[in-house]
C-alpha cells in the first residue's frame, strides 16, 4: 500500500472516531433538552425511535466538523475548474469516499455480530459496550420497526449513514467548487 493511501485512511478512520466522541458529547449534553421536546407529556415506557433519529443528525453534524469542513478545501484544489456533480461524485467514490466507505462496512460487521452475540449469550442484554461505542454511526438500527430484524437493522443503517455521509462531502465540495470560481 503507498504512503498517501495510509495517510488518506488514516485521516479517515481518526475523522470517524473523533465524530464519534464528539456526537456522544453533543447528545449527552442535548439529551435533556430532546427528552423534553420528544416526551414531555408522556410518562411511563418510551419508545425512544425519535432520539436514534435526530442522533443520525448529530452525527452528520459531527462528522462535517470534524472532516467534511477540514477536507473539503484540500479536496477542492485538486477539482478547480470543474462542477459537474457527476465528476464530484465519482472523485469522491474513487478517493475518500470509497476508503469510508470500507471502514463503515467493517464497523457494520462488527456493530451486528457484537449485538447478536449480546442478544444470545450476554447475561445482562443490555449492556453491550461495541454496539454502544458504535451507535452513533448505526443509532437509526436500534429504531422500533427494524431492531429486531437481524441484518436488515444493520444494513439499513449502513446505507443511510454512507449516504448521507457522502452526500455531505460531495455537496461541500460542489460549493466549495463554486465559490473558488466565483
Amino acid at each position: 500500500m503507498q504512503k498517501e493511501s495510509k495517510k488518506r485512511i488514516k485521516r479517515v478512520f481518526w475523522a470517524l472516531f473523533k465524530s464519534v466522541l464528539l456526537s456522544f458529547a453533543v447528545t449527552i449534553a442535548s439529551s435533556p433538552i430532546l427528552t423534553a421536546i420528544f416526551y414531555h407529556d408522556q410518562y411511563g415506557e418510551r419508545d425512544f425511535s425519535p432520539i436514534f433519529i435526530t442522533m443520525v443528525f448529530i452525527f452528520q453534524l459531527c462528522f462535517w466538523i470534524c472532516y467534511t469542513r477540514k477536507s473539503s478545501d484540500d479536496l477542492t484544489h485538486e477539482m478547480r475548474g470543474r462542477n459537474s456533480w457527476k465528476e464530484i461524485l465519482m472523485n469522491t467514490i474513487h478517493g475518500d469516499g470509497g476508503i469510508l466507505t470500507a471502514i463503515l462496512f467493517v464497523l457494520a460487521v462488527i456493530f451486528e455480530v457484537s449485538t447478536l452475540l449480546y442478544e444470545r449469550f450476554a447475561k445482562f442484554p443490555g449492556q453491550n459496550p461495541i454496539a454502544t461505542a458504535l451507535s452513533p454511526i448505526f443509532s437509526i438500527s436500534a429504531c422500533t420497526g427494524i431492531k429486531h430484524i437481524i441484518i436488515v437493522r444493520t444494513w439499513l443503517a449502513y446505507l443511510v449513514q454512507t449516504v448521507l455521509m457522502i452526500g455531505q462531502i460531495v455537496l461541500q465540495q460542489h460549493h466549495d467548487v463554486r465559490k473558488w470560481n466565483r
